[in-house]
């Protein structure tokens, strides 16, 4: 009887330690995005706002366009989003088009510190001066967003 007694607290405490790592693995550590709802709030808003604004254009207020992107992108975002705006610029005049994103979700995946990194799902529509039936499509976004100078801002964009 001793024995099965023994064996049971032996077992007892293995499950207890076992347990205990397996339940460390899963705390959030640094992820701020599992367990501070108002810092993921703010970063969703401020992310989706920026996606918003650098990817819907006017034909006839192109410039406004860029200077969103100027205020809202840093780092590899910069180069990334001028090499894919440019041929949007050429069609953009050419066709007559505006473009109007929505943010239809975000997720945000990691937030730790100053660096976020978030998902989100896009609708878009777009429209020719001229009239005529306007065109939808969806479009799903990686992005890693940087704080720089307490605002959020787009470091990398990643097409799905």
């Amino acid at each position: 009887m001793t024995r099965v007694l023994i064996a049971v607290v032996v077992l007892a405490l293995g499950c207890t330690a076992w347990f205990g790592i397996e339940a460390a693995s899963l705390s959030p550590g640094d992820n701020l995005a599992l367990v501070d709802s108002s810092a993921t709030a703010e970063v969703s808003s401020s992310v989706s706002d920026a996606v918003k604004a650098v990817f819907s254009y006017d034909y006839a207020n192109l410039a406004r366009t860029e200077r969103a992107a100027a205020e809202v992108l840093t780092g590899d975002a910069v180069r990334q989003y001028q090499a894919q705006f440019a041929s949007a610029r050429t069609r953009a005049e050419s066709q007559k088009l505006t473009r109007t994103t929505t943010v239809r979700a975000v997720g945000v995946r990691s937030l730790r510190g100053d660096t976020a990194d978030l998902l989100l799902f896009l609708d878009q529509q777009t429209v020719t001066a001229g009239g005529g039936a306007p065109t939808s499509s969806v479009a799903q976004l990686a992005v890693t967003a940087k704080r720089v100078d307490g605002r959020w801002k787009l470091a990398t964009l990643t097409a799905l």
